[in-house]
């Protein structure tokens, strides 16, 4: 097995922004990259011709949720030439962030180093443009329950979440007859927050979500860093010449950190768990061949898993050298992709990177790959 480490990106943009995006994907030379379609949730104010019901109306924009994976040494300019691509800096494009991960597989293709830039480009230097430390806080809940936390984030004013959906594995495939108790669709909702607020956060969303009971959901954060990020929680009309969301962004800016508009009174003493005792294990595999390597990751410890499927972008074939043979296979092949999210215990990462590799995720027909990454699960760390 092979081991690779990364910068993963992500950036979660209307689908009208997608061209764009992938085309400057093409440009950088990116040879894998990986969408999702989600939604982006915002707050409207209910028209004067409706008076009864709640007065901000949730409104959803159909968005693509893009990752990919550069080395780190060029994560700032992937950053830099996809957040000019789609504007991102404008109020309700989207977000972009990246994390660190490490890739494990027999092999990897993922981006032509020729290509590829280093340096971020003249304007980005120009204006010092840095990422900013983001916790990325996710909540899988039953499906249907997601509309409620995302209202309550958005009318306290705490982000813009982003929902896509999955199903559940593990723990409802153990119960038997019982498992009609725990739905298996399941919504996954996102959301980014300054550090200085995710603690409120994550506590708020424990209790909307009642997430200490067994079968209602899961919680858990990972530290990124973040370069744009989706602060337009209300779509109303424009009517002044900067939104608020420019006022803050220039705020941010000016301070050197988002501490100054942060929810909570006081930063509270971390638990004793500590952030590195449990890891974001991610399987992403063929179509079709995801609940065998699941199965036998469970086997191994895994408490439960969630599946979401994803779409392989192959980029346009060139001719002439031995990259274009490779892109001509790649086109040619199936694009469709199952990614199988778990939190476990760090103890277990060799069991379970020897429990996958031994049921066929690296061989075919499955030809897939880990993704492994720090977490904190709320939950555990506080008993």
């Amino acid at each position: 097995m092979k081991r690779l480490d990364v910068s993963k990106i992500t950036c979660i943009a209307d689908v009208r922004l997608t061209a764009r995006l992938e085309a400057e994907a093409d440009r950088m030379g990116l040879r894998e990259t990986y969408s999702e379609r989600g939604k982006q949730v915002a707050l409207q104010a209910r028209p004067f011709w409706q008076p009864f019901g709640r007065r901000f109306l949730l409104m959803e924009a159909p968005s693509d949720l893009i990752r990919f994976y550069v080395p780190r040494r060029h994560e700032l300019a992937a950053m830099a030439r996809l957040a000019a691509a789609a504007d991102l800096f404008l109020p309700g494009r989207g977000s972009l962030f990246a994390e660190d991960a490490e890739l494990v597989g027999e092999d990897f293709n993922l981006w032509d180093e020729a290509r590829l830039c280093a340096d971020p480009p003249a304007w980005a230097t120009a204006n010092h443009l840095q990422p900013a430390p983001y916790e990325q806080i996710f909540c899988i809940l039953p499906r249907g329950r997601g509309g409620d936390l995302a209202r309550t984030l958005l009318e306290m004013g705490l982000g813009v979440p982003i929902v896509s959906y999955g199903e559940g594995m593990g723990m409802r495939d153990r119960l038997g007859l019982l498992r009609i108790a725990i739905p298996q669709e399941k919504e996954i909702l996102w959301l980014l927050v300054p550090p200085g607020d995710a603690d409120f956060v994550v506590d708020l969303a424990i209790r909307k979500g009642n997430l200490r009971e067994p079968g209602n959901g899961f919680i858990g954060r990972i530290p990124v860093r973040a370069l744009a990020v989706n602060a337009r929680m209300n779509l109303d009309r424009r009517r002044h010449v900067a939104t608020m969301e420019q006022v803050i962004s220039t705020l941010d800016q000016l301070r050197g950190s988002t501490d100054w508009r942060r929810m909570s009174a006081a930063a509270r003493p971390r638990p004793a768990a500590g952030r590195e005792d449990r890891i974001h294990f991610t399987l992403v595999c063929e179509e079709g061949t995801a609940a065998g390597i699941v199965r036998a990751a469970l086997d191994a410890g895994a408490g439960g898993a969630t599946l979401s499927r994803l779409s392989l972008r192959a980029p346009d074939p060139r001719d002439g050298d031995r990259a274009a043979e490779e892109d001509e296979e790649v086109a040619m092949s199936s694009h469709a992709r199952e990614c199988c999210d778990l939190v476990v215990p760090a103890r277990l990462r060799g069991r379970l990177e020897e429990a996958v590799a031994a049921s066929g995720l690296f061989a075919e027909p499955a030809n897939g790959h880990l993704e492994i990454g720090p977490v904190h699960d709320p939950l555990a760390a506080n008993g």
